[in-house]
């Protein structure tokens, strides 16, 4: 058999492995962070792209390239060495394993002749089979908070998230578990507590110590399941208090940020403009602010929600706001939906971002929102399919929600179901979002307009099946009254608590508006000085 030898596949530098070579399995891990393009090593024909990867055979060798996503490449299409497969679905690495066929027949010589057949001898009496050996089951748990459970591997549909508290069984053997353990580029084939099987990234589980958990029924169909910690606070990186330092933000799962592409923080503020401080459109000097901003958070482990606003595009690109009819909406939506694309062509191989959210409080009534840019809902459903068209063109995965309904239940809601009924049918968000100020335990003094479960159900039927993210909450109009933080803090406890024991798997996140005072008008953890309010910080950070 000649020598086999393969090109470097990935297009990441340094070129290293992330991984040796694992006996067990035949793969190492390649170096190739999340979106990195993964080519053929060698030539040879397609001939799986399932689960995650595509397998080449070239002659008596087969190259599996491992954990990888957005294929791009056909089974019976013919690659040349060098030729695009795929991207990494990372964070850091791929997997590739080499296997050669052999022909069993060209091994062994021709059987001899069999001998003559011996004289009959009677047969024994049957002995009892011995018992089967126990089957040792492993247990495991992530090593954080979050992480997703998959229908399949590596590109699965989410079906729940699971946390450092839960105790998995693996449903693979304890060799095999062992040998995944911390891996990445491996999966495990896992049952939750609540009896939902699926898979879940090995690079984050370890054996777990706790002892074997009882056998748990498996759930009714649509019961939901625990999505992390879904607590939030809404950031603002132009803001002086806007940026905290992860280190104070410790319970905090979710940030949420808007991406602001319009605004030139290097030009003076104009009460007229006329310096042209907003209408930039460089989305790459926006990006590398972003980026430098956002990197604490992420390498803090917690989620970024960015939002798209009409600051992405549109202000100061001459629109009034005031005048827009279907016209202008539509021919904003050609630029806005392709500054969307360019702008998660950016963000995508970061790994920082794990939700986009289109526009903010759209459904405002005209001439109400003093920052909000509402729009028709049949003007706003054609601009939401087409974002969503846009960024599932280079990023399938990444969640993609609405903007943030402020109406209510029941005028929020309508609006939210004529957007969709504006939307052709083969585009859907990933999820409803809500503003849902005012609400929360009945009976408050914060809750002025009513319970949070009649939001929460009426938006959640809208989307059936898909979650509600509260992208805004809080108490507005009271910054630096530190008289009522004890009550703020009643009223974050009583919210909190509806989300998670009412609503546990249906809530995506709940995000807090906003983290300081001085961040518009919303009662922040901290005061304008940046000191924490007794009575109310480390509480809600308790949530």
């Amino acid at each position: 058999m000649g020598a086999f030898s393969l090109r470097w596949p990935s297009a990441a530098a340094p070129a290293r492995y992330t991984t040796p070579f694992d006996p067990a399995t035949g793969a190492v891990g390649v170096y190739a962070p999340t979106g990195t393009l993964v080519s053929a090593g060698a030539a040879g024909q397609v001939i799986a792209t399932t689960g995650g990867v595509v397998l080449v055979k070239n002659g008596a060798y087969t190259v599996t390239y491992g954990n990888v996503r957005a294929v791009r490449v056909q089974p019976g299409q013919t690659v040349a060495a060098g030729d695009i497969l795929a991207e990494s679905a990372g964070p850091e690495s791929f997997t590739l394993t080499v296997e050669q066929a052999v022909d069993v027949s060209k091994l062994l010589a021709p059987p001899a002749a069999p001998p003559a057949a011996p004289p009959p001898v009677p047969a024994p009496a049957p002995t009892p089979p011995a018992p089967a050996a126990p089957v040792s089951k492993v247990y495991v748990r992530t090593t954080l908070d979050g992480v997703r459970l998959r229908e399949r591997p590596v590109d699965g549909q989410p079906i729940g998230q699971v946390n450092t508290t839960d105790v998995l069984e693996s449903l693979e053997t304890a060799e095999a578990t062992r040998g995944k353990l911390g891996v990445p580029g491996q999966w495990l084939q896992v049952r939750n507590p609540a009896g939902k099987t699926g898979f879940v990234a090995a690079q984050y589980l370890q054996i777990s110590g706790a002892p074997a958990p009882a056998p748990v029924p498996a759930p009714a169909p649509g019961t939901p399941v625990s999505m992390g910690n879904v607590l939030g606070v809404n950031l603002d990186i132009y803001n002086p208090l806007g940026r905290p330092d992860p280190v104070l933000m410790r319970g905090i799962g979710w940030v949420r940020v808007k991406f602001n592409v319009s605004l030139n923080p290097d030009r003076p503020h104009t009460d007229d403009n006329s310096s042209g401080r907003y209408g930039n459109t460089d989305i790459g000097a926006a990006f590398n602010r972003y980026r430098a901003a956002l990197e604490p958070y992420a390498r803090a482990g917690m989620k970024v929600l960015m939002v798209f606003t009409h600051q992405l595009y549109g202000e100061g690109a001459g629109y009034n706001w005031n005048v827009m009819d279907s016209g202008r909406w539509r021919d904003l939506t050609r630029t806005y939906a392709d500054f969307a694309r360019r702008s998660v062509e950016l963000w995508k191989p970061t790994g920082f971002i794990h939700a986009y959210q289109i526009w903010n409080e759209q459904d405002t009534e005209a001439g109400k929102g003093r920052a909000a840019v509402p729009i028709p809902a049949a003007d706003y459903g054609h601009l939401l399919a087409e974002t969503i068209r846009a960024v599932r063109a280079v990023d399938p995965i990444t969640p993609i929600i609405t903007g943030g309904h402020t109406r209510g239940p029941q005028v929020g809601s309508a609006y939210a179901r004529a957007t969709l009924a504006a939307m052709p049918a083969d585009v859907r968000p990933d999820g409803i979002a809500t503003h849902p100020y005012g609400r929360g335990m009945a009976g408050h003094v914060f809750s002025n307009w009513g319970p949070l479960e009649e939001e929460i159900r009426l938006y959640a039927a809208v989307l059936p099946g898909k979650p509600v993210w509260i992208t805004e909450w809080g108490v507005l109009g009271r910054q630096g009254d530190l008289s009522i933080a004890p009550q703020v803090a009643d009223y974050a406890a009583g919210f909190m608590r509806i989300c998670k024991s009412q609503f546990a798997g249906q809530v995506a996140a709940a995000i807090w508006y906003a983290w300081a005072d001085g961040m518009d008008d919303g009662y922040g953890l901290v005061d304008a000085g940046g000191r924490p309010k007794a009575s109310f910080t480390e509480r809600f950070l308790a949530l």
